[in-house]
């Protein structure tokens, strides 16, 4: 997604056949007749769903090479539709595992990932229609694009329902979506292996979001979602915010890998590595105390203020950008949001009349692709905690005696991104307690292997239950700075690679 710094205000904002697929896929374009179906309930169902749609798209939307796509939106409770925009793999639709993916915001919309990132087609910059992507991760994966929370991008918030505070208030509308998509919709996908994949604020999302899965398959939940998890898939994502912070320093002010000389001058500097150690020990009273507490809430004031200050002023001035540590900010646009002239408008594109007759929204209906209002909500809520205990509790799940989940995490973080920086974030998981903390801190960092069509850094655990790869030149939406890179990254994870 393209995360404005109003996320600085969100900085938040399965099997594949590699062989059986070329480097560079061509497919004859073909159109695909449209087709809705809609199915009802009554209101005792145990789902208490009334209703979900499905449209099958033609390639005048989303321009690809001729893979099944559908849209549509599912009423997980009351007054909550969530849109989803699933699209088949390129390979074997069959037996690939499917990507459920989520940007992140609080409130981003999934339409980022796809038309600029990963997805089947991209937006072309300066022009109001797609082409296909041929590095997108439905190669040999079928992916669902969802928009959540409710209200969030294509999604529809019913007038008068409040917005959501927090991850928890979600996480049920979640379980629910899974539930309907794989038990109704397309239940002959049900047995497929699924990767929850989620961006920058996402880091809250898919830790939240599982750990509630697992606690509803404790209590055996009537509720409870019984698919095949396999992989979380964590991409510039934060999971505490004083990792990022933290990192800070080194991107801005000992980049030996990135520009091999500061970014910031020497006062700012000095000035950043002042503040260091109080910013530490507000982080430690977050995590040890009430994680909701207002020492979470001071990570961030005080980070933006002492921290990042130095680095906006850089944006301001039209020398840096918000995204990525390489380019420059737009003085015509916003600094909250440094317009990247490589990606199309994603907004102006989905606000067409006629791309929303063919997702069927009403015309009164306008498209926000960011949904900064969520900010405002979560931030009464817990926008601020971290979610390393419910990642550490997905994460040691497939040691117990009844297993009720086996999952491994795949950590991608782009090392010219300025907001959840690679430093950051290696720091944050070299400090995750948990069983294989050791084998995962005494591996040594080395360099991506050739024939990735990226360069930067990896390592993981021997069991390769949690691997991490940043990656040279990527910033705050790596698949779409490095869209090959990326795909081939995701590759070798879903062949079962990454572990030393």
């Amino acid at each position: 997604m393209r995360l404005p710094i109003s996320a600085i205000s969100a900085l938040c904002l399965g099997t594949v056949r590699a062989s059986q697929w070329s480097a560079s896929p061509h497919y004859a374009v073909s159109a695909q007749r449209p087709l809705l179906e809609t199915k009802a309930t009554s209101d005792g169902q145990p789902l208490n769903i009334s209703r979900f749609t499905r449209k099958r798209q033609d390639n005048s939307t989303c321009l690809t090479y001729g893979e099944s796509q559908w849209t549509g939106t599912i009423n997980v409770s009351k007054g909550h539709d969530l849109f989803y925009w699933f699209f088949e793999s390129r390979n074997d639709p069959d037996n690939d595992p499917i990507i459920v993916w989520m940007n992140g915001g609080p409130g981003a919309s999934s339409a980022y990932g796809l038309f600029d990132e990963l997805g089947p087609c991209r937006l072309i910059p300066g022009e109001d229609r797609t082409e296909p992507n041929p590095w997108s991760w439905n190669n040999n994966a079928s992916i669902v694009f969802l928009d959540q929370p409710a209200g969030a991008g294509l999604s529809h918030l019913a007038d008068g329902m409040p917005l959501a505070e927090r991850e928890e208030d979600t996480a049920e509308d979640f379980q629910q979506f899974l539930n309907i998509f794989f038990g109704d919709i397309f239940p002959s996908k049900k047995h497929l292996p699924i990767h929850v994949a989620a961006e920058s604020y996402g880091g809250h999302y898919g830790p939240v979001y599982l750990h509630h899965i697992l606690e509803s398959r404790r209590y055996r939940s009537k509720t409870a979602f019984w698919g095949r998890f396999a992989s979380l898939i964590l991409v510039d994502a934060v999971i505490d915010f004083t990792g990022p912070f933290f990192g800070m320093y080194e991107l801005f002010c000992d980049n030996e890998r990135e520009e091999k000389k500061n970014i910031l001058n020497s006062t700012a500097c000095e000035s950043i590595a002042r503040h260091l150690p109080e910013l530490q020990r507000l982080g430690d009273s977050c995590r040890v105390a009430n994680r909701e507490s207002a020492e979470c809430n001071a990570v961030w004031d005080y980070g933006l203020r002492y921290i990042h200050a130095p680095y906006k002023e850089e944006i301001m001035a039209g020398r840096r950008h918000s995204q990525n540590i390489h380019m420059k900010c737009n003085p015509k646009s916003s600094w909250l949001d440094c317009e990247d002239e490589s990606k199309g408008n994603l907004t102006s594109y989905l606000n067409q009349d006629w791309v929303q007759k063919a997702l069927d929204k009403d015309p009164s209906f306008k498209f926000d692709a960011m949904g900064r209002r969520f900010f405002a909500t979560f931030s009464q809520g817990a926008l601020f905690k971290p979610t390393t205990r419910e990642l550490i509790d997905v994460l040691e799940e497939h040691a117990a005696a009844d297993s009720l989940m086996d999952i491994n995490l795949l950590v991608i973080n782009g090392n010219s991104d300025p907001l959840v920086t690679s430093p950051g974030t290696k720091m944050t998981y070299d400090s995750l307690r948990w069983s294989e903390q050791a084998d995962y801190n005494v591996k040594k960092w080395k360099p991506l292997p050739s024939g990735l069509a990226a360069t930067g850094e990896w390592k993981a655990t021997s069991s390769g239950r949690l691997a991490m790869v940043t990656i040279d030149g990527a910033g705050h939406m790596a698949p779409g700075d490095v869209r090959e890179g990326t795909y081939r990254i995701l590759q070798r994870w879903l062949a079962g690679g990454w572990r030393m």
